[in-house]
């Protein structure tokens, strides 16, 4: 999950001449199925919207329909309003697909254009009252833009949850194919839409493909990316309708427990309005000085903003272990220099190395904070970045016996990010970092202006 709630209006009848309160309703409404008059009551402060996410043009390999994930979200929309009392709203099927675009018919936005979208549909209906809003969402790869409107929702008071599709269907013993660290329309995908809608699915151009390389998916051979003729990426032969309905059963539960969830999780605290700049001063006569101009190293406060979240992207997208969303915080041709003098440039690299890396066991479970604690603007679409960072490594067993407890791998440092700012939104061109050094580890002789003995610069006499 990452939230949302549900509000009930309590309904009232009169027995007797006196008001006799009866249980809420168990289930939802369809705002689409309303007349104004008649959503009113609905849209309440204690209410939660779910608002359906599926694709309606976007490629599931050669054997479903490019509406695919617009029928599931709709379906899982259906279970969901029969079982809690939410206000479901209609569906968005345009969005944020930018990995199957080489394939005729699929269509993506942009991310700055899906975050907005998704930002304004919620803002449209929380003007009368609900601030609780659920995003009922299908597919992996719109994760990073949904996190990033939630975060600029937040700003409001407003809270938006949406849902983890693969934490809640990936963890079935029913899944026989070969383990994928990223799928698409495969066995799980075939399965699930062979249970919910079997007249969209043709097994017999169903395919199973495991084809090399990282990022997006292309058709053409030699092509940059992932070259998959058929659009899959995993076995969609091995689905059948009986795994679809446990896949299924078991994301409308992840579904509903998302939304019990949000319903008791605390609003986030609205962000005060930036007062406006005091007007300056009247102008003083001064003889004519020629000046070289001049760039303020201060950050819009929506720059500021939006240049810190790439750390809490980059946080939430390493725990995910998407490879291919991480790249996308990275500008084409962004690089990272290790400490060792190595340098991974292009998001190709990147996407590759954080796939591979995410196979290595200590990887699987691990965490990757990245806090970015000082902005500075040196020009309109440039500007460094400062922060901490950590890695937190899966569990080591306990070496002092008695207790039973892990003891956890952790590295950290300091880094500093190159952002450039392309189509409104603010991307990483270059990353640097340092580690600190391990505990008992002798500690450099600080010299009387900075620099350190013998680490370059500085040579001890």
């Amino acid at each position: 999950m990452r939230l949302a709630i549900a509000g009930i209006g309590v309904l009232l009848t009169v027995a007797a001449g006196l008001p006799v309160p009866q249980a809420p309703p168990q289930h939802g409404v369809a705002l689409a199925d309303l007349a104004w008059p008649d959503a009113e009551p609905w849209l309440t402060p204690s209410a939660v919207v779910v608002v359906p996410l599926g694709g309606g043009a976007v490629e599931q390999g050669a054997h479903m329909k490019l509406n695919s994930d617009e029928r599931l979200a709709r379906y899982l929309a259906s279970r969901a309003q029969a079982a809690s009392a939410v206000v479901v709203a209609p569906m968005l099927t345009y969005h944020a697909y930018p990995n199957y675009v080489d394939y005729p018919g699929s269509s993506s936005l942009s991310n700055t254009v899906a975050r907005d979208l998704t930002v304004d549909a919620v803002r449209a209906l929380a003007r009368f009252g609900p601030r609780r809003f659920y995003v009922l969402n299908t597919s992996a790869a719109t994760l990073g833009v949904l996190q990033a409107a939630a975060n600029a929702l937040a700003d409001a008071g407003i809270l938006l949850g949406y849902t983890d599709p693969g934490y809640w269907t990936m963890r079935h013993a029913v899944l026989k194919q070969a383990r994928i660290s990223v799928a698409h329309a495969d066995e799980v995908a075939t399965s699930m839409m062979l249970f919910v809608d079997p007249a969209a699915v043709d097994m017999t151009r169903a395919t199973r493909e495991y084809p090399a390389g990282r990022g997006v998916l292309t058709r053409q051979e030699g092509g940059r990316g992932v070259v998959s003729k058929s659009g899959t990426l995993g076995d969609a032969t091995l689905a059948t309708p009986q795994k679809g309905q446990i896949l299924v059963d078991a994301l409308v539960t992840g579904i509903l427990d998302d939304i019990d969830k949000v319903r008791t999780a605390p609003l986030p605290a609205p962000k005060a309005a930036t007062p406006p700049p005091p007007a300056p001063p009247p102008p003083v006569a001064r003889p004519a000085v020629r000046e070289l101009p001049r760039m303020s190293r201060r950050c819009g406060d929506d720059d500021d903003r939006a240049i810190r979240r790439v750390g809490d992207q980059f946080t939430y997208l390493w725990a995910q272990q998407d490879a291919i969303g991480l790249s996308q915080l990275f500008t084409s041709n962004g690089d990272i220099r290790h400490p060792d003098g190595t340098i991974e440039r292009g998001r190709e690299t990147i996407v590759a190395n954080r796939a591979r890396l995410f196979t290595n066991h200590d990887y699987r479970n691990s965490k990757h904070p990245v806090d970015l604690t000082d902005v500075r603007c040196i020009g309109s679409d440039t500007a460094i970045a400062d922060g901490k960072w950590e890695l937190r490594l899966q569990d080591d067993p306990q070496s002092t016996p008695g207790r039973g407890l892990g003891t956890v791998k952790t590295n950290s440092g300091w880094c500093t990010l190159i952002m450039m700012k392309i189509d409104d939104g603010w991307l990483i061109e270059a990353w640097r970092y340092t580690v600190n050094p391990p505990a008992g580890a002798p500690q450099p002789t600080l010299l009387s202006k900075p620099g350190y003995v013998g680490r370059g610069g500085v040579q001890p006499h």
